[in-house]
């Protein structure tokens, strides 16, 4: 596996931990009934804050538990340099990241319009935020995986 599919799963692991966590915590505010207070955006707002600050962690010690682990199995020390070809994958995923989140963020709106409530919308574009940067992941993964 090269360094750049190797990021790219710890990208993927990483977030969906994080999203598996967040989720959690949304799950208690909501059986709180804190999501349909008038105090709903503060938690919300605080959640998103708490989600970065995760993320941000998380990603950085999978990066280096799994760069390590990586070097005591396969003895290599080289990290593998960007080139154009890792830059039109990059674009590529992107594209279709970007995309999804397009069609997604659209679907929220239109859910808006048959009732969504505005606390619902906001926390569905968190996930549309998530879903998205996965499915730039995957294509990135996939076509490296084909050889392209």
């Amino acid at each position: 596996m090269s360094y750049q599919e190797r990021n790219i799963v710890v990208y993927i692991v990483s977030g969906i931990i994080v999203m598996a966590v967040y989720t959690m915590h949304m799950q208690a505010l909501f059986e709180a009934g804190l999501l349909e207070s008038p105090n709903a955006g503060v938690e919300i707002g605080w959640s998103v804050l708490k989600l970065i600050g995760g993320s941000i962690i998380a990603t950085i010690v999978v990066t280096i538990l799994v760069t390590i682990i990586n070097a005591i199995i396969t003895k290599e020390t080289d990290v593998d340099a960007s080139d154009e070809r890792d830059k039109q994958i990059d674009l590529l995923g992107m594209k279709v990241g970007f995309i999804a989140f397009s069609v997604i963020f659209i679907g929220i709106f239109i859910g808006l319009i048959f009732g969504l409530t505005t606390t619902m919308a906001m926390i569905a574009m968190i996930y549309a935020m998530w879903f998205s940067s996965i499915i730039e992941s995957v294509v990135r993964l996939y076509v490296y995986r084909q050889g392209f």
